[in-house]
């Protein structure tokens, strides 16, 4: 068994949580145990013993409060943990970062991709030059400056930081670089051998995920340790999510198709950009933007699909089921009218004519040895009207 294989046995008896399995239906109640094999559940039907091969994600019920402290540092490791915090100072090539939830932590900065110091959530263009400053490939360190509507980088060596200044080596100069007209860092790592494979990732109350190898259980607290080689210490109350699914599951949306082709009923000589903003398929956003929901649920994942639309993904992977909630998006019922088909390898897998009326309907589809999964979402009898279908959580799994 190869998930999470350095749990030790925890036993909790007083945390609710959802556990929603790869297949199936949710399972609430309290978290009994969770072991290296298994979780198990106290409901009112009694104890359910989930093996966690086969679960996507265990949740706290309700969700725990977040830290009321602002975010001031954004760290990224190695491993793809991300770290919400609001203290971040280097002495001698160790970094300490001070989480939102008061814990210090010693991190190298060989394990830390990226430090950001500032919120670009209502600044997408900033956003969007970050993530190509943080790919893009460097020779050296870099610091992150503001230049207008964009960001630019000063390329060089990160010495010590302070809650003041950053030292850094350029050409021979050392300087002292005020945090205050700095976006961010960014770590340069020569290339290295692959990580250890990720077990979890653990989310906690404040918004921090980690990338987790392992953990252990100690009174009421979770010791963490991410697939960098970072220890952290989490208390059971601030358990947000666990996502058993690494590996074992692909969302749909995070997915690039192969081939995707759409046309509206009734041609048009509209430009094609304009068109496309209306029939073309959505990625976890229904058409205008707004969440996808079915049956009064907002889901954070899944698609937007318009009819017509093709959509052909090439599967890479043993994968065996293709799960999804599918139906007609709450903000046009009771109107829309569509015909879902889901074929394999050029055989039809699954069919069905789906219209506002109805209920959301789970999807549970045998795709086992496919190398080609093609969704069709047809006109049905009302022209294209309202015909934005929702594919909600939709996934393939192992």
């Amino acid at each position: 068994m190869h998930v999470l294989t350095l749990i030790s046995l925890i036993v909790l008896s007083t945390l609710p949580v959802e556990v929603r399995p790869l297949a199936g239906p949710s399972i609430r109640g309290q978290l009994v145990e969770l072991s290296a094999e298994a979780v198990v559940v106290q409901t009112e039907a009694g104890p359910q013993r989930l093996a966690l091969a086969s679960l996507w994600e265990l949740t706290a019920a309700p969700t725990p409060a977040a830290a009321d402290r602002p975010v001031t540092v954004w760290v990224e490791l190695m491993d793809g943990s991300l770290i919400r915090g609001d203290g971040y100072a280097v002495a001698a090539g160790t970094a300490t970062v001070r989480t939102l939830a008061g814990q210090s932590l010693p991190i190298r900065t060989a394990a830390i991709r990226a430090v950001r110091f500032r919120d670009f959530a209502s600044a997408p263009q900033l956003a969007q030059r970050w993530q190509e400053l943080l790919e893009a490939k460097a020779a050296g360190d870099s610091l992150v400056i503001r230049r207008g509507d964009s960001l630019d980088q000063l390329t060089g060596a990160i010495r010590d930081v302070s809650n003041e200044a950053v030292q850094f080596e350029s050409d021979g100069d050392v300087v002292q670089a005020k945090r205050t007209k700095l976006e961010g860092l960014l770590y340069y790592h020569p290339a290295a051998g692959e990580l250890p494979r990720r077990s979890a990732q653990v989310t906690d109350a404040c918004g921090s995920q980690w990338s987790v190898r392992s953990w252990s259980q100690t009174g009421g607290q979770l010791d963490l340790v991410t697939v960098a080689g970072v220890s952290v210490s989490l208390p059971l109350a601030q358990l947000k999510r666990i996502d058993f699914s690494s590996g074992n599951s692909e969302w749909l949306d995070a997915l690039e198709p192969q081939t995707v082709s759409w046309r509206p009923f009734i041609p048009t000589k509209l430009p094609k950009e304009m068109v496309a903003r209306l029939f073309a398929p959505r990625g976890s956003a229904a058409p205008g933007g707004h969440p996808l929901v079915l049956a009064g649920q907002e889901y954070e994942r899944g698609l937007a699909v318009r009819s017509r639309t093709e959509l052909v993904y090439r599967l890479a992977g043993d994968f065996r089921r293709f799960l999804a909630v599918a139906g007609i998006d709450d903000r046009v019922r009771p109107a829309g009218h569509v015909r879902l088909v889901i074929s394999g390898d050029d055989r039809e897998l699954f069919a069905q004519t789906m219209t506002g009326s109805d209920e959301p309907l789970a999807i549970d589809v045998d795709i086992t040895g496919v190398k080609r999964l093609k969704i069709l979402v047809d006109f049905g009898e009302q022209l294209d009207i309202a015909d934005c279908l929702d594919l909600c959580d939709a996934r393939i799994t192992k």
